[in-house]
């Protein structure tokens, strides 16, 4: 007959050296532990102690709603630790909690019942502080809304895809596209293109440009969710070249009517030639009459370039023309040093005239001031008419607020002075604003809109006058 071997019994001495073993161990863990049973807490580690703010040991016998803000927060914690606890489960919760000092906290909290049909032997809960990780979460989560009104914003489509699959777009994508983005979010990137082939051709060139560490410039056919077919100009650059399976970043422009136009363009520069062509094999000897022709042509491109560039009423740069000189000039002025001043000017009382006298006098009246202006400025200078009455100069080189007044009264001198338009004599006077560069801004539509409102200032001042700019905060 076998006998059975029992371990030896531990004695006292033991059993208080296994136990200081493991309240050495739950003391220094990074995570509050404690032990529950009937709502009190019936021992805790130090950390829990220290994450509340309570001495060490004070918090055995008291109790668990002294860590809740409130008692509706406890009720709500006790009902749902007695259903999942109950029901066998881990409950696994974030919720507010309250130290000592009544200052809160968050909290990741993690509890198991000891035995889940009996719940009078207690709980055993895992406490962390997260209240560091929930700021940090929230920061996230409102920089992740302002980068999102960013590309809602913008005027071109943006979409972040990975292994051929859309992850993000933004609002314009949407709309170019005819896909709404939660429609559009995991679906495969094969849907925006006319066929596979066109699929493949576009994959096979951008896993070799993006693998280099190249950006993708690209113009190329695709398809709306309604079937129909535009011409885009795609940009694309990779997360991570080494790892294209990190995803990649797109930029979407739709440029049919660019497209139509430069196809209309080839057209009729196809006509032209064939007619060239024509008349050349039929009249050999007509040589002169094939030269004028291609003088002919080369003047209507020069003349279309300078339309698109020009005001058609007075000839002077128009705002696009005007732009690209302003963007110039304050290159020159950051490189040199010096100052350089924008005006916006405004005609007096022209409305009544152009009411009074008709369209044609308003007219004549706009391009004789515009050869005034033209007349007084220097070759460096710009006028431009940009709308109606309105006219911007942009003056480089201006080494001072006074060189700009200066300016400014010779403008006002002159254009006070009458003009004799179809037997009438008819005066305007300007109300001028005035902004410097880069005292009052450094781009383009803030000198223009700034020199505009002293513009408007200038009107409020009595007009014919002429003021610079002033920063309402320090008025």
């Amino acid at each position: 007959m076998s006998m059975i071997k029992t371990p030896p019994p531990i004695d006292a001495a033991q059993n208080h050296h296994v136990m200081l073993e493991y309240q050495a161990l739950l003391d220094n863990l990074p995570l509050g532990i404690a032990f529950i049973r009937d709502g009190c807490f019936l021992h805790c580690n130090r950390h829990l102690s220290d994450i509340f703010g309570w001495p060490d040991g004070q918090l055995a016998g008291q109790p668990v709603s002294l860590l809740t803000p409130s008692a509706q927060a406890y009720t709500e914690l006790s009902s749902l630790a007695v259903t999942v606890l109950g029901s066998g489960q881990r409950l696994d919760t974030e919720l507010l909690m309250q130290k000592q000092d009544r200052s809160t906290l968050w909290c990741r909290l993690l509890a198991n019942a000891i035995d889940p049909t009996d719940p009078a032997k207690g709980q055993l809960y895992i406490i962390e502080d997260i209240t560091e990780r929930r700021a940090a979460d929230a920061s996230a989560q409102l920089l992740l809304l302002e980068h999102q009104a960013i590309l809602d914003n913008v005027s071109l489509a943006i979409t972040f895809t990975r292994k051929r699959r859309f992850l993000h777009c933004n609002q314009r994508f949407s709309e170019m596209f005819g896909w709404p983005s939660d429609e559009l979010i995991q679906q495969t990137t094969d849907i925006l293109y006319p066929s596979p082939q066109a699929l493949a051709e576009l994959s096979n060139l951008a896993r070799a440009t993006l693998g280099s560490g190249q950006r993708l410039d690209t113009e190329l056919l695709m398809r709306r969710r309604d079937g129909t077919t535009f011409w885009c100009r795609m940009l694309a650059k990779a997360i991570d070249p080494d790892n294209l399976g990190k995803g990649s970043i797109y930029i979407t422009e739709d440029i049919t009517e660019r497209k139509n136009a430069q196809e209309a363009l080839v057209r009729a520069r196809d006509h032209l030639e064939l007619r060239v062509e024509e008349r050349t094999a039929e009249l050999a000897t007509a040589n002169q009459c094939l030269q004028t022709e291609i003088l002919e042509r080369l003047q209507a491109e020069k003349q279309i370039r300078h339309l698109a560039d020009h005001d058609a009423l007075t000839d002077l740069p128009n705002r696009r023309l005007l732009e690209h000189r302003l963007r110039q000039a304050m290159a020159v002025a950051k490189r040199s040093g010096n100052q350089m001043v924008v005006m916006f000017i405004d005609l007096d009382s022209f409305k009544p005239i152009n009411d009074l006298l008709g369209h044609r006098v308003g007219d004549l009246l706009l391009q004789a001031v515009a050869k005034r202006l033209r007349n007084l400025l220097r070759a460096v200078d710009t006028v431009a008419r940009i709308g109606g009455d309105e006219f911007v100069l942009v003056l480089p080189d201006m080494h001072s607020q006074a060189t700009a007044r200066e300016a400014a009264r010779r403008i006002l001198s002159a254009l006070v002075q009458p003009h004799q338009i179809e037997g009438n004599t008819l005066t305007v006077t300007p109300s001028i604003g005035i902004s410097h560069y880069p005292e009052h801004g450094a781009d383009v539509d803030t000198l223009i809109g700034r020199a505009d409102d002293a513009m408007y200032r200038a009107k409020q001042m009595g007009r014919s006058n002429y003021q610079f700019y002033i920063d309402p905060s320090k008025e």
